[in-house]
């Protein structure tokens, strides 16, 4: 593994430490919460730099950075949810989640269809993952700043999941041909 695929492997290492510490349901432990999810963020940018840098890009420090991605978002994510027993987060959070499962399935669709997959990820595609990431941040540190963070958050979330949607139109429009063929 390189060490790009290291960095890449930090996010899901921090899953557990942050579900646990927002389950203390303290300020304290909310505040180290966050923070650990802001590292784990950043390292999703730091570890693409580092494999283009060093020219150690790969099909499994690929696979590995969105699998990466898609675990940290979506567990923390149904955590959040499901510690913050509020119905009005559960649209927006079902729409993330739902777009991450059929992104997923077309893509290993045309994986196995034509043999690879040469999509880039788009401008949209990469907005929504720091809007994803800043809308779980403030569902994080909510609980303990109040009813104007909650609502923050809320807005926050149901962007993000706007995101979501154009940015599964973006990538179904892109993967039309293949699709069909």
């Amino acid at each position: 593994m390189t060490l790009a695929s290291y960095i890449t492997s930090l996010r899901i290492l921090f899953i557990l430490p942050i579900i646990y510490l927002t389950s203390l349901e303290s300020f304290e432990s909310n505040l180290l919460a966050l923070l650990l999810f802001i590292i784990a963020g950043l390292t999703d940018y730091l570890d693409g730099y580092i494999a283009r840098k060093t020219n150690t890009e790969s099909q499994l420090g690929a696979l590995l950075d969105l699998l990466a991605d898609k675990l940290l978002v979506c567990i923390i994510l149904v955590w959040l949810i499901a510690l913050n027993n509020d119905l009005v987060f559960i649209i927006p959070a079902l729409i993330i989640l739902s777009r991450e499962l059929v992104i997923s399935s077309v893509r290993q669709f045309i994986v196995e269809k034509t043999g690879g997959n040469n999509t880039e990820v788009s401008l949209v595609a990469k907005s929504k993952t720091t809007i994803q990431f800043i809308a779980i941040s403030f569902l994080i540190i909510s609980p303990g700043l109040g009813n104007y963070f909650y609502y923050i958050a809320f807005g926050l979330l149901w962007i993000a999941a706007c995101f979501s949607l154009f940015s599964l139109y973006d990538y179904l429009q892109s993967w039309k041909e293949s699709i069909r063929s």
